[in-house]
C-alpha cells in the first residue's frame, strides 16, 4: 500500500511540474508573440518591437515543405 501511495505521489509531483515548465519553455514549433512595449516607449524600444514583429510575422508565414505521397506508378509526388 505505501509503494503504491509513493507511485501516485511521485506521479502527481511530476504531472505538477510538467504543467508549471510548460509555459517558461514555450512552444518549440512556434516563436511567442512580441510584447507591445506601450505608448511610452523610447524609440529604441520601438524598433526593438518592429524588428521582434517582422521576425515573428516571418515565422509563422514562412513557406513550408508540402509532405510526399505515393503515387500510383509507386513514384513520390507532392500533394
Amino acid at each position: 500500500m505505501a509503494a503504491a501511495r509513493l507511485c501516485l505521489s511521485l506521479l502527481l509531483l511530476s504531472t505538477c511540474v510538467a504543467l508549471l515548465l510548460q509555459p517558461l519553455l514555450g512552444a518549440q514549433g512556434a516563436p511567442l508573440e512580441p510584447v507591445y512595449p506601450g505608448d511610452n516607449a523610447t524609440p529604441e524600444q520601438m524598433a526593438q518591437y518592429a524588428a521582434d514583429l517582422r521576425r515573428y510575422i516571418n515565422m509563422l508565414t514562412r513557406p513550408r515543405p508540402r509532405p510526399m505521397c505515393p503515387g500510383q506508378d509507386g513514384a513520390y509526388r507532392q500533394i
